[in-house]
């Protein structure tokens, strides 16, 4: 380059025109209006509605609230967007909320198919794996005490986390990325009726149950809800012990709430790069297990084959895909060629 050419750029790069222009006040508005949409404004006012509806009346915990509630949530989140979206929404969940509703009815009725009801067996594997103890005997006696600890208060967030995490998921999913929706409902509806399968095929009566049975010598107490009380949950309380007086009682095998803690944190697992994060995702399934085993409601046994649903359905969801994504392609290709 000349000495020339080199002034030129020089004088070029000074000049008024190239400098940075500063923002004006049409700009600022401009911008403000693209970052404050219909969409973002319907949220925060779903939120703030919804906040103050679990502080009234507390959370929704219905499989039927639920839905109604995310399906406004998305309703909001999507103001602004053509009709169509609304409704492919309705059509998308009523669908799920359909086979979910099936499920929770079927599985209460299960234990009453006829079956036989595996009470003593359980608590004979349990023990030979745990050289003669059984681990929620065991727990309870170390940490149980008159008055509510941390640690009740602790399992209690927990345990009711399976009642409103994977929903949250679920329409965090559809909201933002719909395909991830739709691989992730495929795999809780394969989780949740292989399990109910399991229910009907394999009644197994849960620990505090075998004590009332006389099947394990000490007492074994239901404590997940111990610690709702002194969150201030008192519905969710009530909530649950309406619940469980019209769940399945002998549905112990595997242990869903233990499945369902594993699929969120494989789920969630790539979506997260934060060590504090992931550090989450990798204690909770383990934190799920011991809420469980210490406050009554299952085996270890349990929450082990529990996990190993999850492989199985991760597995047979992933070859499903592979396949009908292989299949489409030669499809494609088939048509392609005429």
């Amino acid at each position: 380059m000349t000495d020339v050419d080199s002034q030129q750029s020089t004088s070029d790069a000074t000049t008024p025109d190239s400098a940075e222009r500063p923002l004006t006040h049409r700009d600022r508005a401009a911008a403000w209006r693209a970052h404050v949409t219909p969409g973002r404004v319907g949220l925060v006012v779903y939120v703030t509605v919804l906040l103050t509806y679990c502080v009234t009346e507390g959370i929704p915990m219905d499989r039927i609230g639920q839905t109604g509630w995310i399906l406004i949530g998305i309703v909001a989140g999507k103001l602004g967007r053509p009709w169509r979206e609304h409704v492919r929404t309705f059509l998308d969940w009523l669908p799920l909320l359909a086979a979910l509703v099936l499920y929770d009815h079927t599985r209460g009725v299960a234990d009453g198919l006829g079956m036989p009801v595996h009470v003593g067996s359980v608590v004979e594997v349990e023990q030979s794996l745990f050289a003669g103890t059984t681990p929620t005997v065991w727990l309870q006696t170390q940490l149980l005490e008159q008055s509510v600890r941390w640690w009740d208060v602790g399992i209690a967030v927990v345990y009711f986390t399976h009642f409103v995490l994977p929903w949250l998921i679920a329409a965090v999913f559809y909201l933002y990325a719909r395909p991830r929706w739709v691989a992730y409902i495929r795999r809780v509806l394969l989780l949740s009726y292989a399990g109910l399968a399991t229910y009907i095929l394999l009644p197994v009566a849960p620990p505090w149950y075998a004590a009332g049975e006389g099947e394990i010598a000490a007492p074994v107490y239901r404590l997940v809800g111990r610690g709702w009380e002194e969150l201030g949950l008192r519905s969710a309380d009530e909530w649950l012990a309406g619940a469980q007086a019209e769940s399945n009682l002998v549905a112990a095998v595997p242990s869903l709430h233990a499945a369902f803690a594993l699929l969120v944190a494989v789920t969630l697992w790539p979506l997260t790069r934060h060590p504090l994060l992931r550090a989450c995702l990798v204690l909770f399934p383990p934190a799920m297990a011991f809420t469980l085993v210490y406050g009554g409601e299952h085996y270890v046994v349990d929450v082990l084959l529990g996990w190993i649903y999850v492989v199985l359905v991760l597995w047979v969801a992933r070859w499903w895909e592979r396949w009908r994504a292989k299949r489409s392609g030669m499809m494609t290709a088939v048509v392609a060629a005429g």
